[in-house]
């Protein structure tokens, strides 16, 4: 019987590389880069023509996306990790889900498991549309590949079953 078992751990910079992956492989990043480089061009061509003021905001405005940005965005993920339960204890077994956290145990059924996907270096077990569980790769490690299989191999043959004889989702 297979099972995989890890406590999850899951640091600021964690959240920071998913939130930034996501925001640079969206048209929102591509908008990012575009404003980026606009401010870099504009600052180039009329530093010399500008005042003080101006020159402060152009600068200003230079930082905005490589710098103060992803900053802010580290800064948003620090506090989102400190009120998510760290030393969540997750075991992937043939039933389904067992998540220990403290001395709360709960046990989620393979059925209800919504899916799985690979985001920059982090595998995310999703328990619902919006909500999941992140395993990184330092947590995962050289199981990550045969992780993935062997959860994604269960949501897909629960996918399966769960559908009646009309092939219609129960």
């Amino acid at each position: 019987m297979m099972r995989y078992q890890y406590q999850c751990k899951v640091r600021a910079v964690d959240f920071w590389a998913l939130s930034m992956y996501r925001t640079y492989h969206s048209l929102v990043g591509v908008c990012n880069i575009v404003f980026g480089i606009a401010m870099i061009l504009l600052t180039v061509r009329f530093w010399n023509q500008s005042g003080d003021a101006l020159q402060a905001v152009l600068f200003f405005a230079c930082l905005l996306i490589p710098v103060i940005q992803p900053l802010g965005v580290y800064l948003k993920a620090k506090a989102r990790v400190s009120v998510i339960g760290q030393g969540t204890e997750l075991v992937f077994a043939e039933d389904g889900i067992h998540v220990t956290l403290g001395g709360e145990k709960e046990r989620i059924p393979w059925k209800k498991v919504r899916g799985i996907r690979k985001e920059a270096g982090i595998i995310i077990v999703y328990t619902d549309a919006n909500h999941g569980y992140m395993l990184t790769n330092h947590v995962l490690g050289s199981e990550k590949a045969d992780f993935y299989h062997y959860v994604d191999s269960h949501i897909k043959q629960h996918a399966s079953t769960a559908k009646n004889k009309d092939g219609v989702k129960e």
